[in-house]
């Protein structure tokens, strides 16, 4: 897989996105995207059932969740 640059503007429209965690503790769970992390980078996601905040690489700590239902409102 080849490096991607991620600038402020590109992360931006993550925030609010739902995800999948797919490192640590919170492995397997959903979350919420927050926006970009102050390490350059990661973002912050904080996993449904808990107020914790992680900081996490896109792709390899965490993926987005799509919704492919026929209710194209939820996609």
């Amino acid at each position: 897989m080849a490096n991607q640059v991620h600038t402020a503007a590109s992360m931006r429209p993550m925030e609010g996105a739902r995800v999948l965690i797919l490192e640590g503790e919170f492995a397997g769970e959903q979350g919420i995207c927050l926006g970009p992390a102050e390490t350059s980078g990661k973002f912050a996601i904080t996993p449904d059932r808990s107020d914790t905040i992680l900081t996490l690489e896109f792709e390899s700590e965490f993926g987005l969740l799509l919704d492919l239902s026929s209710d194209p409102s939820r996609n």
